[in-house]
Order: C-alpha cells, then structure tokens, then sequence
C-alpha cells in the first residue's frame, strides 16, 4: 500500500472508531456492553488481517494460529512496514540477523532482508521461528514469549538462575517488566483471538 493510501486508511479508520468510542461514551453501560461486543472488538481491536498467510505458515510449522496473530499485534499492530528501533522489521518484527539464521536453517536459497516487509516472507520465517521455540522449550508458551521478546540466551540464563523448569508459568517472576508485561498481552490476547475466531476460521 503506497503512503498517501496508508495513510487515507489511517485516518478513515481513526475516524470510525473515533465515531464508536463517541457513541459508546453518551450512551453510558449500554455503550460499554456494546463496546465489549464481539462484532465490535473484532473490528476495532482484535482484527485479523493476513490470516490466510498465517493460517497457512501456523499449520506447516504445527503451531496455534490464535497466538502467531496475537504475536504479531502486540509486535508491529499488523502494520508491515513497522520497524523497531533496534532494526527489527515486518510484521512479526524479525531481526535481519535472525531473518539470515532462519532462512539458512530452512534451508533457503537466499536471504532477502527487504522481503521481510512482505506479509507472506515474513510470517512463514516468523512462523517457523515460533516453531523452533516451541519445540525448544517443550511447548511452554510462557517460556517461548520470554525467549521471542528477550532472546534465547536470556530465557535460558532465568531458566538456570531462578530454577525454572519447563512447567514454569509464573509470569510475575520474569525480571524485565518490558518482558513481563509483553508474555502478558500476548498471552491474554491469544484467548481472546481464539474466543472471536475459533468458530470462523478454516480448518487449521
């Protein structure tokens, strides 16, 4: 999507929930009953774009859906020009120098940093890379959210420092509150993608 077009679709969505949250602020608790709505949420605050992309690199990798989409809010907002300050790039914000590793491990012909900023490049590294995390720490997303947030190598050194195992869920005990909060959001949002999806997605 060109700028001027992203941007007219900005302020086109702006202006609509502008328009909602206005309404649910005069009626008062009918207006936050209807905020609270599914229709409402998943328009507004638990949208699904790319999910056949997702649906598609979740399903080869083995991995849930709900929490590759809840990932990649919390990361960039499905925005895929979205850039960290550190570098990271793309929907599911991958680091060029891990985008490298994965792409090597997956055994692809060539790395393409730029191809980050295409939905279906980046979730289908973003997607294998989940994977890898999951099969490393045993399926434990607590874990696998520490490790995709703050690193292999510092998940593993909390690990060892504070005698977690691979049962450990108590997200209160991670050290960074960045990390804390973001295991948190993730987590919490997943459940909410698999309330409102569950029922209208193709078989995954």
């Amino acid at each position: 999507m060109g700028r001027r077009k992203k941007k007219k679709f900005i302020d086109r969505w702006w202006v609509k929930f502008l328009m909602v949250a206005a309404a649910i602020f005069l009626i008062g608790g009918a207006g936050m009953k209807i905020w609270s709505s599914e229709a409402v949420q998943t328009r507004f605050v638990y949208m699904w774009p790319y999910q056949n992309e997702i649906l598609e690199y979740s399903s080869k990798n083995k991995i849930d859906p709900f929490l590759v989409a809840a990932v990649i809010k919390n990361e960039s907002g499905f925005d895929t020009e979205a850039v960290s300050h550190a570098g990271a790039v793309g929907l599911m914000q991958i680091m060029p120098e891990t985008g490298e590793w994965i792409a090597a491990q997956m055994g692809l012909d060539h790395f393409d940093m730029e191809a980050l900023r295409r939905p279906e490049y980046n979730v289908r590294l973003g997607c294998w890379y989940l994977g890898e995390l999951e099969y490393e720490f045993q399926r434990n997303w607590v874990l696998m959210m520490i490790a995709y947030n703050a690193g292999r190598g510092n998940t593993r050194a909390w690990m060892q420092e504070n005698g977690w195992n691979y049962d450990f869920n108590r997200i209160e005990d991670i050290p960074y509150p960045d990390t804390r909060e973001y295991v948190k959001k993730v987590l919490r949002d997943r459940d909410k993608y698999y309330l409102y999806y569950k029922n209208k997605i193709k078989k995954y």
